[in-house]
């Protein structure tokens, strides 16, 4: 046997050891190991949504009122509005709000325009508009309407001239404490559901694989239109607490 026939034998040796290699480890590869075969077995389950809908009455107000001024100076305007705003502040220390309870939600001045039918439009004025946020809290709801409008009294005769609305809802105390009601009721509520469900279909829950809390808030109740004098009473509505759950349960 020559050099080139003994080189060509071992290429041809190579070739089909590499071969049988692969096809080995090809069928390794494909041959499911007994992990593999565990994973792929999945529980049998059920998904139910559960909800809960409470209703209270509100002992927290909220109301929301501004003062305008108009005038032809800036500063002259901002002057007016502090006087009528500090004029507010005092009527209502001596009905018993409290300094915390108040807020500025916004303060703003702008220019006050006139346009011409032709030429350039003029600044011809200034209005300054500061906005205050007023809380009540009273857990007696007829009490707590009945301060609500006498606080737009004192506002209106201090010279408040813009009183946007009111808003009613419970304070976070109250809401903690509903919501933990709020949420047994809710899953209370998918426990019904899934039991109702796995008797029509002939199963059996043996457990729970997931629970998950949905949107939960206390849905406010907003008055537009205030009333301007305590003699009109305004009346609070009742505050819903909504909760959802979502639930997993595992199946025979």
């Amino acid at each position: 046997m020559n050099r080139e026939q003994a080189i060509a034998i071992f290429g041809a040796l190579a070739l089909t050891l590499a071969l049988v290699s692969t096809t080995l480890y090809t069928i390794f590869l494909s041959r499911p190991t007994v992990a593999t075969e565990i994973n792929e077995v999945k529980e049998h389950t059920l998904y139910v949504y559960g909800s809960s809908e409470i209703k209270v009455n509100p002992d927290m107000a909220k109301i929301m009122l501004s003062v305008v001024v108009e005038e032809a100076d800036a500063r002259e305007a901002a002057a007016k509005n502090a006087i009528i705003v500090e004029e507010l502040l005092k009527s209502l220390k001596n009905i018993g709000v409290s300094k915390e309870n108040i807020q500025t939600t916004s303060y703003n001045i702008y220019p006050i325009y006139y346009y011409p039918k032709e030429g350039t439009p003029t600044i011809t004025g200034y209005r300054v508009v500061n906005s205050l946020e007023i809380k009540i809290i009273e857990k007696d709801i007829n009490k707590l309407g009945l301060n609500a409008g006498k606080i737009i009294d004192e506002a209106v005769a201090a010279g408040v001239n813009q009183v946007t609305g009111i808003t009613f809802t419970v304070t976070d105390e109250t809401y903690k404490n509903l919501k933990s009601t709020a949420l047994k009721l809710a899953v209370e509520d998918a426990a019904s559901k899934a039991k109702l469900i796995a008797e029509t279909l002939g199963v059996k829950i043996v457990g729970v694989q997931s629970v998950s809390e949905g949107s939960y808030s206390p849905t406010p109740v907003y008055v537009k239109e205030a009333a301007v004098s305590s003699s009109t009473p305004i009346i609070p509505g009742q505050i819903t607490i909504q909760y959802t759950v979502q639930v997993t349960y595992v199946i025979e």
